[in-house]
Formats: structure tokens, C-alpha cells, sequence
């Protein structure tokens, strides 16, 4: 059995459930991802006791190894200890407790010139941003309430090659260890903001330059909505905006939009479906998009 080489203090009951500010992150790309993205405080990693007799070891030995080149504190822990702080979640024998994930206010995406844009987050603290391709393609998630979306979401975002994502409105879901396990650890690796005045953040981002993108179903906006296979070529900075599982995006959102796309249904169906999971509509919709490079 693998030995810690130091010893995790625990400083609250519980297996240190109740510090403030901080959160358990399971599973093993989560854990993996946020050890080696730094995005995070990292503050110590529990894992089971007996995970060298477990078929997915070489798995829990890359979390430990990275942990240690790090000095991160190591615990082992019984499968009862994980399972009750994470609350039965599929932990994979891997728990990290770290500081909360960054996703700072934004109040401007910035003009794009000379191959990058700051973001301006307060009066006193700006971010420059460049693009991974020709020009920036930013996510707006106007709403998303559902934590297993937004994870999906965010894995579709990051494979696709989204720059930043915004989460925007005051009843969006947060970057909690739920999202960062359903997305794969793809949340962990991504550039991530909040904003309660969605429609200011956009209003102002077309008056920088900045082209706005609504998704919609065909029957919410009749006539006034393309096939997203037929949205051309994407030659300016781009903001994507996907709306909320029940309601959509919001409608003085909808009105600052420059083109609206749905994703065509194949088969008639019923009027009650008319539209598809806004997780799998982000990744049909991502997978779509004509970028220059």
C-alpha cells in the first residue's frame, strides 16, 4: 500500500468539511486538471487507502505524483470517508480540497485590435485576452440553471475552441465541483467570468466591434432565424449567447442580436419538443461554426 509521505492536518471536524472558502473537488480529471492548471489554492488531496488494488490505479498514481512535485499535502482515506464528503458523488478514490474557482465580474470585453482585446473587470483591474484563433469567440450562458448542462456545455466550449466563457444572470448556476466533475475537468482549464448585467456586457461589446450570435429554437423566432449551417464564416470577434433551459435568452438580449441560428429538427415531432438539451445544442451548435484560423 502507498504511504503518504507527510500528513494532512485536519483542522475542522468532518475530514475538513466547513472551511470557508474552499470545496472538494472528486473524480480524476477534475482533481488532475486542477492540480496542474493552477487556477486554484491548493490545499490538500485525500485518496483511498487500498486504491492500489483497484484496476484504474496508474490513474490515482498520476493525481499523487503531480501532488507531491507540488508539496500538496496527501491523506489516505476509506471509501466511507470520501463517500460521505462528497456526498456519495462518484469520487473515483480521489478528493481535492481547494480554494474557490475564479470567476471574476466582467463589465467589458475591450475592442480587438493588433491580435487582443482587455477585458475590464472593475475600475481598478483589467485582463488582457488574446484569441486562439484569428478573432475571439466568447460563450455567453444567458441563465443556465441546470449543473449537468452547464458542465456539458463547458466540455463542448473548451474541445471546440471557445476563448472565455460568461455566466450571466443572478439565477445562473455557479462554477461549483458538481459542473467541474460533469465537464470533465474542462472547467478547470478555462477562462471564466460572471455578470448580472448581461445586457450592458453586450450592448457594449457591439459597440467595440464585437459581432452577437443568439441561439434559438426555429419556432421561438419564426422567420427571423437561420439554420446555424448556413451562419457564414465568422470574420469579426464573435459573442455566442445560448439561453436558459426553460425560457431562452432573455428578450433585450434577443434585441441586440446580429443573427439568430437554431439547429433544424430532422423529423417532425411533436410541438412539446421543439427544441433539444441546451448541452447538446451547445455542442452541435460549437462543432458547426466556421472560424478562420
Amino acid at each position: 500500500m502507498w504511504v503518504a509521505k507527510r500528513k494532512l492536518e485536519i483542522k475542522t471536524p468532518g475530514f475538513g468539511v466547513g472551511l470557508p472558502n474552499t470545496e472538494l473537488l472528486y473524480g480524476w480529471t477534475p482533481v488532475l486538471a486542477a492540480l496542474k492548471q493552477g487556477q486554484r489554492e491548493i490545499l490538500g488531496l485525500y485518496i483511498l487507502g487500498d486504491y492500489e488494488g483497484d484496476h484504474s490505479r496508474e490513474h490515482t498514481m498520476e493525481i499523487v505524483e503531480t501532488a507531491e512535485s507540488m508539496d500538496v499535502m496527501v491523506k489516505e482515506a476509506s471509501r466511507s470517508e470520501l463517500d460521505q464528503i462528497t456526498n456519495d458523488g462518484v469520487h473515483q478514490g480521489v478528493v481535492l480540497r481547494v480554494g474557490m474557482f475564479p470567476a471574476p465580474p466582467i463589465k467589458e470585453l475591450g475592442a480587438f485590435a493588433n491580435g487582443q482585446h482587455t477585458v475590464k473587470c472593475t475600475s481598478e483591474r483589467s485582463i488582457v485576452h488574446g484569441a486562439r484563433r484569428k478573432y475571439p469567440l466568447w460563450l455567453f450562458l444567458d441563465g443556465i440553471q441546470d449543473t449537468h448542462n452547464l458542465g456539458s456545455i463547458l466540455r463542448s466550449a473548451l474541445y471546440f475552441g471557445i476563448d472565455s466563457a460568461v455566466l450571466c444572470g443572478r439565477e445562473s448556476c455557479h462554477t461549483s465541483p458538481t459542473v467541474s466533475k460533469t465537464s470533465a475537468g474542462a472547467m478547470e482549464c478555462m477562462t471564466i467570468y460572471k455578470s448580472r448585467l448581461a445586457e450592458r456586457l453586450v450592448r457594449k461589446a457591439k459597440d467595440d466591434g464585437w459581432k452577437v450570435v443568439c441561439t434559438t429554437t426555429h419556432s421561438t423566432i419564426a422567420g427571423a432565424s437561420i439554420q446555424v449551417s448556413e451562419l457564414p464564416e465568422l470574420d469579426s470577434p464573435t459573442v455566442l449567447v445560448m439561453g436558459s433551459e426553460g425560457t431562452g435568452i432573455s428578450q433585450p438580449i434577443l434585441e441586440l442580436s446580429d443573427v439568430n441560428v437554431h439547429i433544424p429538427a430532422k423529423a417532425d415531432v411533436p410541438s412539446i419538443v421543439d427544441s433539444l438539451n441546451v448541452g447538446v445544442a451547445a455542442a452541435i451548435i460549437l462543432s458547426s461554426l466556421k472560424m478562420p484560423e
